[in-house]
């Protein structure tokens, strides 16, 4: 529904920052991988993949213009059910999917590059209609990789990996079911490895940074998700 030209600050996900809507597009800053991720939704939308905003050009603040995508973005990470977690896995592959072609020539091959990852695919940057995950949002850090990277920190954010509110064979259980979802060519082992090194990454960043709290938090997802591999053996 349009906004009547008023400028609307969205409030979505848990980092946005300087982010309005107006009618039916989003304005936001210019990202570090602005020529990037341009390309990259350019590229969507010629595929046809229909989860993502459209690029619709520059406005005269220098602010990126996006049409909007309609519906619920969570606040923070939270339970999530099966079928929902089942459609998450979906809709990443679809988008993987998409991008897949960006990366066939023999040097990205001969460097393991697959597709353009998200980086941050959490549920914070999922627009959700009547429930169902339909569209992601946020592409300021997509950079080409693989599909494990990718997977693997969505799978901890989506399953909430680390939590000890759930039991170690319920997280197996989600973890396995989420892949499946997303499926062939990951494993759940090969993901949960994935998710070990975001983790990482996280608790360093978070400490490079002084945010210590997120460092913490990082920490004790590492862990349990070290125990969760054991048990995958």
């Amino acid at each position: 529904m349009a906004n009547n030209g008023e400028e609307q600050v969205l409030r979505g996900g848990r980092t946005a920052h300087a982010i309005t809507r107006i009618d039916d597009t989003v304005r936001r800053p210019p990202a570090v991988n602005d020529e990037f991720a341009r390309a990259l939704l350019l590229h969507l939308e010629r595929k046809g993949f229909a989860g993502a905003p459209r690029f619709l050009g520059v406005d005269h603040g220098g602010r990126r213009i996006f049409s909007y995508l309609p519906g619920e973005v969570p606040g923070d990470i939270g339970h999530f059910d099966d079928r929902v977690i089942t459609d998450a896995a979906r809709l990443i592959r679809c988008y993987h999917d998409a991008t897949a072609d960006l990366f066939v020539d023999k040097a990205c091959l001969e460097v393991g590059l697959e597709v353009a990852c998200h980086n941050d695919l959490s549920p914070c940057n999922t627009v959700f209609r009547q429930g169902e995950p339909y569209g992601f949002i946020d592409f300021d850090a997509a950079a080409p990789g693989t599909r494990a990277w990718d997977v693997g920190y969505a799978a901890w954010l989506w399953l909430d990996l680390g939590n000890d509110d759930y039991s170690h064979d319920t997280q197996i259980r989600r973890l396995t079911l989420f892949v499946n979802a997303y499926g062939s060519p990951l494993e759940t082992r090969q993901v949960a490895f994935a998710a070990l090194d975001r983790q990482a990454l996280l608790e360093s960043e978070g400490v490079r940074t002084g945010r210590i709290e997120m460092a913490k938090w990082a920490t004790a997802c590492r862990k349990a998700t070290s125990a969760l591999l054991e048990l995958l053996k």
